[in-house]
């Protein structure tokens, strides 16, 4: 397993392969040729230096542009396979054309999920911050006023005196056990803990999986689009597709699919009984299949997958949101009003 810091350092150092498309696309129109662009790159671009950089010994030795990207350290799959349909093409700005409007679907999608976390993570840190500095702070604080509290108390008040009155006495120890605490949350987070644990949650929500799963079919069909768009025949670009799948139970299915529509299978039938396609897609496809514009139809099928999992991201984050604000207002509130009623306790009994 990679350390947390070695990790943040793989990540930081991953070229920008989305930037480099984009800047190469952009010198190739403007009449420069392959190694002319990935060299003007080199010299000139702060984003792509390294990648270019790497790029051009490759390109120098007579390597093509997709030999020299396979060797890059985590290139993407769909990025060699558009490459290498635009070199088969002989147009290459439009095969990079086609991989960022993928890489923007992509990132639209991942961004969708980002945005609606942000505000209940938000939420949620001030909720905790606020109710620490109540027990570990103004409790404490309070057990000495309470000290003075004479006769007995009973029901909360005498639960907050006592909760007072023991943070107040081992203050250093609780201020210990949340620095721990702290840590153990933080390594838990960078060694991948939060993905773990939603992917169980998503495994033991259907409706959740089936939401996901959107997610991962817009993928693979806006892949399948983009190679078929490149030339490659229906097999090779689902086998391809298949390698940029986002789970191992969609590989699975395409690798089903692909052996149905090898042995002679109609390729719509083929991927509904694999469960890579609803009634809506399947008929999609099988009208393609008679028209011949298979990669229009996969552009709609994924475009269909992908607004129906961002409805799901806006109808979710509008029934969280009020629904954390509320529950962390009833946190910081009971402990608020569990402060205070000794107060009023205090105050009868001085009458």
């Amino acid at each position: 397993m990679i350390a947390p810091h070695r990790w943040a350092l793989r990540r930081r150092a991953l070229p920008d392969f989305p930037l480099f498309c984009r800047e190469v696309q952009t010198l190739l129109r403007a009449g420069m040729t392959v190694v002319e662009a990935v060299d003007t790159l080199a010299c000139t671009a702060a984003g792509a230096r390294t990648l270019a950089g790497a790029l051009r010994d490759k390109l120098a030795q007579g390597q093509s542009l997709s030999v020299a990207l396979a060797a890059q350290p985590q290139a993407p799959a769909v990025l060699l396979a558009a490459v290498r349909a635009g070199e088969r093409t002989s147009n290459l700005p439009e095969a990079l054309a086609d991989y960022l409007r993928f890489d923007t679907l992509v990132r639209r999608l991942r961004h969708k999920v980002i945005g609606a976390s942000i505000y209940p993570a938000l939420v949620t840190a001030l909720g905790v911050a606020i109710s620490i500095f109540l027990i570990v702070v103004v409790m404490p604080n309070f057990a000495r006023m309470y000290q003075n509290l004479r006769g007995a108390s009973g029901g909360v008040t005498a639960l907050v005196v006592h909760a007072s009155a023991a943070l107040n006495e081992h203050r250093w120890e609780v201020l210990l056990a949340l620095a721990v605490l702290a840590a153990a949350t933080g390594s838990w987070v960078m060694g991948g803990g939060p993905a773990q644990a939603l992917r169980s949650l998503v495994q033991a929500l259907p409706s959740l999986r089936a939401r996901v799963r959107d997610y991962q079919l817009a993928m693979l069909y806006q892949a399948l689009a983009l190679l078929l768009k490149g030339g490659y025949p229906l097999t090779q670009a689902l086998g391809l597709a298949r390698d940029c799948a986002l789970a191992d139970e969609l590989r699975r299915a395409a690798d089903v699919a692909l052996a149905a529509i090898v042995r002679g299978r109609v390729v719509s039938q083929a991927l509904a009984e694999s469960h890579l396609c609803d009634e809506v897609g399947r008929r999609l496809l099988a009208a393609a299949e008679r028209s011949g514009q298979f990669h229009l139809a996969a552009e709609t099928v994924s475009r269909l997958h992908g607004e129906r999992f961002e409805r799901f991201v806006e109808r979710a984050t509008r029934i969280v949101e009020p629904v954390l604000l509320m529950a962390v207002a009833l946190l910081v509130g009971a402990i608020v009003v569990a402060l205070y009623l000794p107060v009023f306790d205090m105050a009868t009994r001085l009458r």
